[in-house]
């Protein structure tokens, strides 16, 4: 099944509990969200949360929609929206939008699922649905993402549990879509330059 569609994308996600929409993002708007990230990032004085889950080396921004432009262009992009809608329905609401900046040195972070304290029997039908924009080329070397593919379908991870897993690497501009029943971990870094992502 073609995986540039929608229904290619929804295919993935039941297999595996993830996809990647490469290059879907204008290169314009990836631009616009990089410099208004790094404008606030300066005007908030953003600093590492100093744990370990959230980073030492992780300058995260919550609540971005309070920011407006261009951050609200997010939630509702034509190429990522559908794919979203497939997986919950067209009702889906938002319930955040952050930022993420990881920098050299980071530690991985504990593998878990999203739904992890959520008291319900697993696995069991989506009630979340995320995206990772990548608003820089994601490596392993510079700290993409890491998720564990097939986790959708069973019971929780063992939060920070040894699992094998895959580096979501894709290019600037493409998006990554998990369920949140997906085993995933923010990965270590090594490379200068670290991964963006807008959440």
């Amino acid at each position: 099944m073609d995986e540039t569609v929608p229904e290619g994308h929804l295919a993935r996600m039941k297999r595996v509990g993830f996809t990647i929409a490469e290059k879907a993002i204008e290169s314009d708007l990836i631009e616009a969200l990089n410099d208004a990230l790094a404008r606030l990032e300066r005007d908030l004085g953003a600093k590492p949360a100093m744990n370990g889950f959230e980073g030492h080396h992780t300058v995260r921004i919550y609540n971005l929609l309070a920011h407006g432009a261009p951050f609200d262009a997010v939630p509702v992009h034509a190429a990522i929206l559908p794919i979203v809608e497939g997986v919950l329905d067209a009702g889906c609401l938002v319930s955040s939008l952050s930022s993420i900046a990881i920098d050299p040195g980071e530690r991985a972070q504990p593998i878990h699922s999203d739904d992890q304290i959520i008291p319900l029997a697993k696995p069991h039908a989506p009630v979340i649905c995320n995206t990772m924009w990548a608003l820089t080329d994601f490596t392993e070397e510079n700290g993409a993402t890491r998720l564990v593919p097939g986790t959708h379908l069973k019971p929780s991870p063992e939060y920070g549990g040894q699992y094998e897993t895959i580096p979501a690497e894709m290019p600037k501009g493409s998006v990554l879509i998990w369920m949140e029943r997906c085993g995933m971990a923010g990965a270590r870094t090594a490379a200068a330059g670290g991964a963006r992502a807008s959440r």
